[in-house]
């Protein structure tokens, strides 16, 4: 008997590998071809408008992300758990009612946030560039803030309903329309065009997510209705932390953007938001699919401790086991990236990439189990552990900029993901009796030297770099493959299907 539970116990993590690795597969490919259309957009882009042209969009998109979390009411995540209780339920007209508060609370958040988003122009202009010359950018852009809230809520239902695959073909067609709609507007009007392009894409985007969300839950006249807006206030409850902790987080990018503005320029902070761009547009690849996938996974096991630590654990390894060959690859290739998604003008954005790839290593650690809080609903933890990280970011990254410039500004960004990967593991596992497992942990410490070894040869030239940078990318991808192949069938699959 006990032989055979071990079996059975052996199946089943070959089976949740499995799980991990195909959902992966599906938002990894997904992403994969929105990297190639963003690559012709950022291209297109950094050609005409320059650094400062991308700057000048980062901190728009900073000012309007900024108003979005704090006037959406957390809808669009807290409504993908409670939608996915009734996925699967028989009671259509509950599930029906749910979807319409969804709706209805989502249109009132949309109409909140673009008052608050008119009302704070004047500020906000000032603020950010010591005058009033932007306010009416700044109007305009509160219409985003609306198209925003309402576009999160029907993202949430198809996520709610488990329409994963439905999401991934919308981000590739909304990646699309914005390249589409966007290059007209930058090409004719440069600079100027650049409120009129974010507006448009961002209703193009908007009616792309429509169209296929009707399709699976078509929009009902009994959204407005008193019953409705109560249905939906256990959510707006549930979102609050997560709301209060998207504040903070975009706070903190948008003081980070402002302080690089004022001790630097608009170039500058057009390299930094590049930087920060080529690192973490690596990772989503990945993390697209953690985010969809594991979260509702690790809510069904948060009640049971040690369920949750394997299911955590092997989601770590996972994510490190993948990232780790392609970071490594990126840094080789990071001065050729450069010029292939941006241009010559923004060849200072490598090096401050560089030195903050270890950010994303961190990271790939450290997502998995920072849904923890969430998935038991200790919204406090939460806040109180994101509140710690932006704290730490909002100091170290502004000092080191200072003294160091971009590098200083990159070297602060890894030491960053290492502090909220040591905060998440003593916060959770002190709180949640989170504990990671040592045995694979041999491989991440290789990986994690094998990235050091190729972030220092990149300080060299010749023949030197690129014998250190190739022999670290080999270990990087045989270490990875050999444990893929232990634990998933990935790799057999491959080679029966290509070979």
């Amino acid at each position: 008997m006990a032989e055979e539970n071990r079996h059975s116990n052996t199946t089943d993590n070959d089976a949740t590998y499995d799980h991990i690795v195909k959902y992966i597969g599906l938002f990894g490919g997904v992403q994969g071809l929105n990297i190639l259309i963003n690559i012709v957009r950022n291209k297109i882009t950094a050609f005409i408008l320059g650094p400062a042209g991308i700057g000048l969009i980062n901190i728009y998109n900073k000012v309007t992300g900024l108003i979005s979390q704090t006037t959406n009411l957390g809808i669009s995540f807290s409504a993908v758990k409670h939608i996915a209780e009734f996925s699967e339920s028989k009671d259509s007209q509950q599930r029906e009612e749910l979807i319409d508060a969804v709706r209805i609370w989502c249109l009132m958040t949309a109409f909140f946030g673009m008052v608050v988003g008119l009302t704070l122009s004047p500020w906000i202009s000032w603020w950010t560039f010591k005058n009033y010359d932007y306010k009416q950018a700044f109007c305009s852009l509160s219409l985003i803030v609306a198209m925003t809230a309402i576009t999160g809520g029907e993202i949430a239902i198809l996520k709610g309903m488990k329409q994963l695959k439905k999401v991934a073909i919308i981000s590739i067609f909304a990646a699309l329309g914005t390249l589409l709609i966007c290059t007209p507007f930058y090409y004719l009007l440069g600079v100027n065009g650049i409120v009129s392009a974010l507006v448009i894409s961002n209703a193009v985007v908007l009616g792309i997510h429509l169209y296929y969300s009707s399709q699976v839950a078509p929009w009902r006249r009994t959204i407005l209705s008193l019953k409705t807006i109560k249905t939906g206030g256990p959510m707006a409850k549930l979102g609050i932390a997560y709301i209060l902790a998207g504040i903070v987080a975009q706070g903190t990018d948008f003081f980070i953007c402002t302080f690089i503005l004022k001790y630097g320029d608009l170039d500058c902070v057009g390299l930094y938001n590049t930087s920060f761009f080529l690192i973490t547009y690596v990772g989503s690849l990945l993390f697209t699919a953690v985010e969809a996938d594991f979260f509702p996974r690790l809510s069904a096991l948060a009640n049971d401790t040690r369920r949750m630590n394997t299911a955590i654990n092997q989601q770590i390894e996972m994510c490190v086991l993948i990232i780790s060959p392609c970071i490594i690859l990126e840094v080789i290739l990071m001065p050729l990236i450069i010029r292939l998604l941006y241009s010559i003008q923004f060849a200072e954005a490598a090096p401050m990439a560089i030195y903050a790839i270890f950010y994303i290593f961190f990271k790939a650690m450290t997502l998995p189990a920072a849904y923890l809080a969430l998935a038991k609903g200790d919204s406090k933890t939460f806040l109180v552990a994101e509140i710690l990280y932006a704290i730490f970011i909002a100091l170290a990254i502004p000092f080191a900029f200072s003294r160091y410039g971009l590098i200083g500004a990159g070297v602060a960004l890894s030491f960053a993901g290492l502090f909220d990967l040591l905060l998440i593991y003593l916060l959770y596992g002190i709180k949640y009796h989170f504990s990671l497992d040592f045995k694979p942990a041999k491989a991440y410490i290789v990986q994690a030297i094998l990235l050091g070894i190729c972030i220092y040869a990149s300080t060299f030239s010749g023949i030197t770099r690129w014998l250190l940078s190739a022999s670290a990318l080999a270990f990087s991808c045989l270490l990875s493959f050999y444990q893929l192949q232990k634990k998933t069938k990935i790799i057999s699959d491959f080679t029966k299907r290509f070979l």
